[in-house]
Order: structure tokens, then sequence, then C-alpha cells
């Protein structure tokens, strides 16, 4: 056993001191991935305990646990009173450690950038529909809202359908003017036309279907405050499929009341997609806003009923609907 013992102790300390420079000499191989020094105090603000949102908290939650190391510490907002509101916003805003602060719902978002105007750690927001309405200065700001680009939605539109050429799109210009805009360009560009059912009254609807059938090969149905009500909605859908025409909403309340195509959303997708966006920033990555993830919903049942076949190959976002 002595003959043994001093040539291992001898190899045993070579290996060591090797073992010691080369963790002087390259430190991000010798210490765990996201050790203590790497470590990120993350708070979440969420408008209201409901189910979208506890789903988005677990994708992020789930996402950031890959990513970085993390202390994520969630705040239903819906819990609080204004005075209990504004004891939360003092807390957090003389906290040094607090590498970021984001809001899931628009409510949060109004709190966060109402509450931290001139906070030193950065701040997202989440799962908001015209975000622009709720914390003002939006090409500053970094998050993902619900808003799905005009310009995306027409290039699925196309893909799923590839034979439509007039799309027909219901709007009031007082709420969407700049979307139309924006979507008349994207129409342009892609060698479709898009065709203006401009709406000031719900009282307006039944007339422009009645004048539009021979005008158009599709209707786009998208978030608008005076043409959307789920009736309204429902009655455009009704009236296109006797028509054979197939509608495209926004949601899936519009697919199970029968468009053929609706955007939809995975609010645990849009979680992850804030946690990538969270650990860019805190890593200094990349920022700013992102278009969120989505799918495109076609409605077998609908087309077939509408004698439209799927087009193949599909490919996401598009996919066949539950």
């Amino acid at each position: 056993m002595k003959y043994f013992l001093k040539p291992n102790i001898f190899i045993y300390s070579i290996l060591i001191m090797c073992i010691s420079v080369l963790c002087m000499s390259f430190p991000t191989y010798c210490c765990a991935e996201g050790s203590d020094s790497d470590s990120y105090q993350i708070i979440v603000f969420v408008s209201k305990n409901i189910r979208p949102y506890i789903e988005a908290v677990d994708g992020l939650r789930g996402q950031l646990a890959k990513s970085i190391v993390a202390d994520v510490e969630v705040i239903m907002l819906d819990r609080y009173a204004p005075k209990a509101r504004a004891d939360l916003a003092d807390r957090f805003s003389g906290e040094s450690d607090v590498g970021l602060v984001a809001a899931i719902g628009p409510e949060a978002a109004a709190f966060v950038w109402e509450s931290f105007k001139g906070a030193a750690f950065p701040k997202i927001y989440s799962i908001i529909l015209n975000p622009e309405k709720v914390i003002g200065a939006i090409e500053t700001a970094a998050g993902i809202s619900l808003n799905i680009p005009p310009d995306e939605q027409l290039k699925v539109i196309r893909q799923g359908f590839p034979s439509v050429e007039r799309i027909g799109i219901f709007y009031d210009p007082v709420y969407n003017l700049d979307f139309y805009e924006k979507a008349s360009k994207a129409a342009f560009e892609l060698d479709v036309d898009l065709v203006p059912l401009s709406v000031g009254s719900k009282k307006d609807i039944p007339f422009l279907l009645q004048e539009c059938w021979d005008s158009v090969d599709c209707i786009w149905l998208i978030p608008d405050r005076t043409v959307i009500s789920e009736s309204i909605a429902q009655y455009i859908i009704k009236q296109a499929v006797l028509q054979k025409i197939p509608v495209i909403g926004y949601n899936q309340f519009f697919y199970d009341s029968g468009a053929a195509m609706a955007f939809v959303f995975d609010y645990n997708d849009l979680g992850r997609q804030s946690a990538e966006l969270i650990a860019d920033i805190l890593q200094q990555q990349e920022s700013g806003s992102r278009t969120p993830v989505f799918k495109a919903w076609l409605n077998k049942t609908v087309l077939e009923k509408l004698n439209i076949e799927i087009s193949q190959p599909i490919t996401l976002p598009i996919m066949v609907g539950p």
C-alpha cells in the first residue's frame, strides 16, 4: 500500500494544480451556469388572476428557468387597493437589486409605467392590445402586444387561401384608419385587392354586406369598437357562409362561430416569448417590441361547407384547428 500511495498523491496534486490554473484562466467553464453573480431579481405585475394571465406566468417562469438564474416575484395587482399599490411602487422603487419589472395585462402595464417612470431598471409589457394607448411612448418601450401587424396577417391569409384576390375589411376609420392604411400598403405589395368596408355605425353593416358580395372573395374582421360585438360577428359570419364567402376572425370565438380562419394566441407561448425578451434585455443582447407568436386555425368543417380545399402543404403558423 505504501508503494502506491506516494505516486497517487503526486498525481492528484498535479491534477489539482492543473484544474486551479484552468479555472483562473477560463472561469466560465469551471463555474456552474447561472452562478449567483449572474442571478437577477424580476418582479412581474399581473393585471388579474384569470386563466390567460396565469398561463402566461407559467410559460414565463418555465422559460426563464431554462435561460437565466432569476428570482421571480409575481404580484396579482387586483388584490391591492390604490393605497396598497402606491406602497408597492414605493417599495420596489427603493430596491437597488431589482433587475427588471414586467407587466402582464393592460392594468399592470399602466401601473408599471406610471409608478416607475424614472426607475433605473428596465420594464417590459406583455399581452396588451394597442399598448400605445396604455403606456404612451411605445417607440422606446419593450414588450409583446396582442397586435399582429397587418402585413403578417395578410401573408397568412394569402397562404391559407391562395385563390383569394379581393379581401373585404370591415373597419371604423375613427379607430382603425392607421391599420387600414398599413394593410392597404401590404396588400399592394402582395398583389391582392383590399376592399374597404368603412363603417361609421353598426346600422351600416347589413347594407354594406348586401352590396359587397360581388366585390369580395373573403371578409376580414379585425378588432374594432364599432364593428365587432358577438352578435354582429355571428351575423356577418352567417351571412357570409350563405354566400359561400369565407370569414377571417381574430380569436377562438370567431373560429367557434363559423369563421373559416381565425388568428389565435397560446398564452403559455406568449409567456415564453416574454421570458426570452426579458433574458435578452438583462443580458444586453436585444430590446424593443416583438411581434407576438400566434397561430392561424383553419376551420375544416366550415371549409368543407364552402367547398374550399385546404391548400397543401400546411406550414406554421397555419394549422387545422381543433
